[in-house]
């Protein structure tokens, strides 16, 4: 496997913010009762899913900068609404300035990641990587979920964002 440059990563990190952006705003139009009742397979709820997306968001973002993450710091309970749009603003403006900063060598280096009692050796890039593509894996599974709650997500294809960032109208808004 190749490694992923700082550019694309930063092409990532933009669509992940576009797109959770998107989620978060669909997300509003939920009452209470769909946002926090059992109707995802893998979470619990929409509230617990976007609770889940954030810290893992966190936590990648963390040990990519080489931060300690005590899992006794993540929430025992889902985060409101407002606490996660916070929260991915924030993780947002964090990876953000990390990506400027970093260098391509800084990113090719291996670190240790803890997961579940074990520990595995990954490239920062890696760890970026993996907080951003498993964002798009349960926005997928959100669709679904708000779907079937009546609130469907707008297309989140990427190609909708590349036409209009380059200046061109996107015909089937």
């Amino acid at each position: 496997m190749g490694n992923m440059d700082k550019s694309a990563l930063l092409v990532l990190h933009h669509y992940n913010n576009h797109a959770n952006a998107l989620l978060l705003k669909t997300a509003a139009d939920l009452d209470i009762t769909a946002f926090s009742s059992p109707s995802s397979p893998s979470h619990g709820s929409v509230q617990g899913e976007l609770t889940h997306m954030v810290m893992v968001e966190f936590f990648f973002l963390a040990r990519a900068e080489g931060k300690p993450v005590n899992p006794k710091d993540t929430p025992d309970e889902a985060l409101t609404l407002e606490e996660i749009k916070l929260t991915f603003a924030q993780i947002a403006d964090d990876r953000k300035r990390y990506l400027d900063w970093v260098t391509e060598e800084k990113l090719a280096e291996e670190i240790t990641l803890p997961i579940r009692g074990k520990s595995f050796m990954l490239a920062r890039w890696q760890c970026l990587a993996q907080a951003l593509l498993h964002s798009a894996h349960h926005r997928g599974e959100l669709s679904i979920v708000m779907t079937v709650l009546g609130h469907p997500l707008p297309t989140l294809d990427a190609i909708i964002q590349f036409v209009k960032e380059s200046g061109q109208e996107w015909p089937w808004d």
